[in-house]
């Protein structure tokens, strides 16, 4: 039965091909759609989360609850070798984080003061690679790198000093002047708004807090497994003290944002499904409609019904995953392709995504799993519209079906 069907395939290569195109286009269409929404999360989570926050944290007990300068942590306190000891650990790396009026003089705005070190930072903030114009500061330098979007607002230029003033540690005056020493473009949009970075050293003497800082960011090593990590240090750390967050557990915003999208493309993708169904479901009845003669002949000459409908399906199964095949192998250079070249958005839609703080990309996962997901479905969609063969055939008269 297997060679008759193969045979038949062959016999009428046109209808063939129609029917193995109609498969690839579904599985292409399917896999291109699932792979946009999903790379763009997964792209999202690694600029903001692994490249500016980090996936661990670590702070004084009740900071994240209540983030001031009087729940920093003591870095005294903190066993460094501890984590150092762990083989997918890199090291910490230290952060003072408040918020300062700034001034220039001519105008004020609240902003978001990030004390670092920028050779010891994750890549969202290092600053090298981000500079529009000037340059980043050494560890002792006491001079600031202000984000594109503040320097815009105050027309800012380097060379131009900065006045901040605000609270520190345990009520002290918070208060300096600093030179702008570089403008920097930020991956996050958000923080391309508001961010002043200072060294990590200064940070700590004008807000008081030599000695102390209000983030620890655990920096993994490459491909390492956050989550297991997080589960291994938290038996080793004392938990009445100090907490060590997770991502998830720091930005629970950005998982219900993320489950939010993805059910609505689960109700896309559905439809698109039901879509699919009478695509294929339209290429077997016309595949029938055309054999309708050659069905009644071959049952009047002696070939049972069953069998006929067996070569039928297996027939249709041979299509199905052939144009399933076909169609997760084709677009797999398409996801390569937008994963390394993204589409920009412009205009309004731009501005749209940027106000959810979104980099304003488009890009796509390439994940095989999707391929392979999709492409399962579909062909499974293509096995039960094939039942519609077998229907025909178990209910067919030959005689009709010979003068037809």
């Amino acid at each position: 039965m297997l060679k008759l069907a193969w045979r038949n395939i062959w016999r009428n290569k046109g209808r063939s091909a129609i029917s193995i195109a109609a498969v690839m286009f579904c599985v292409i269409f399917a896999v291109v759609l699932r792979s946009f929404q999903i790379g763009v999360w997964e792209n999202m989570t690694h600029e903001i989360v692994a490249n500016n926050f980090g996936y661990l944290q670590l702070h004084q007990k009740g900071f994240w609850a209540d983030q001031t300068l009087d729940n920093s942590l003591e870095l005294a306190s903190i066993n460094e070798q501890m984590f150092l000891d762990h083989p997918e650990v890199k090291g910490l790396i230290p952060r003072i984080e408040s918020f300062s009026l700034v001034s220039t003089g001519e105008g004020t705005k609240g902003t978001l003061v990030m004390g670092i070190d920028p050779k010891k930072e994750l890549p969202g903030l290092q600053l090298d690679q981000f500079l529009m114009e000037g340059s980043t500061f050494a560890p002792d330098d006491k001079s600031v790198v202000v984000a594109e979007g503040l320097a815009k607002f105050f027309n800012l230029s380097v060379g131009d000093t900065l006045l901040f003033i605000g609270q520190g540690y345990h009520a002290a005056s918070a208060y300096g002047r600093y030179p702008v020493v570089g403008i920097a473009r930020m991956r996050n949009p958000e923080l391309n708004k508001q961010l002043v970075l200072m060294p990590f050293k200064e940070a700590q003497f004008m807000y008081n807090c030599v000695g102390r800082a209000t983030t620890l960011v655990v920096d993994l090593e490459e491909g390492a497994d956050y989550k297991r990590v997080d589960q291994e240090l938290l038996a080793a750390i004392d938990s009445s003290a100090i907490e060590l967050l997770s991502w998830e557990q720091l930005f629970p915003e950005i998982i219900q944002t993320i489950e939010a999208d993805m059910a609505g493309g689960q109700i896309f993708i559905s439809i698109l499904y039901v879509i699919i169904s009478f695509v294929l479901l339209g290429t077997v009845i016309m595949m029938v409609a055309e054999r309708q003669r050659e069905f009644g002949i071959l049952v009047s000459i002696g070939m049972r019904k069953s069998k006929l409908a067996v070569v039928t399906v297996v027939e249709n199964l041979i299509l199905t995953m052939g144009g399933a095949l076909l169609g997760m192998a084709i677009v797999k250079p398409v996801q390569f392709y937008f994963k390394y070249n993204p589409i920009d958005l412009s205009g309004q839609m731009r501005e749209a995504v940027e106000q959810f703080n979104f980099e304003p990309k488009l890009h796509t996962t390439t994940s095989f799993m999707i391929n392979v997901n999709h492409g399962l479905i579909i062909f499974l969609i293509g096995s039960l519209v094939s039942l519609y063969a077998v229907w025909k055939i178990m209910t067919l008269n030959p005689v009709k079906s010979m003068r037809s």
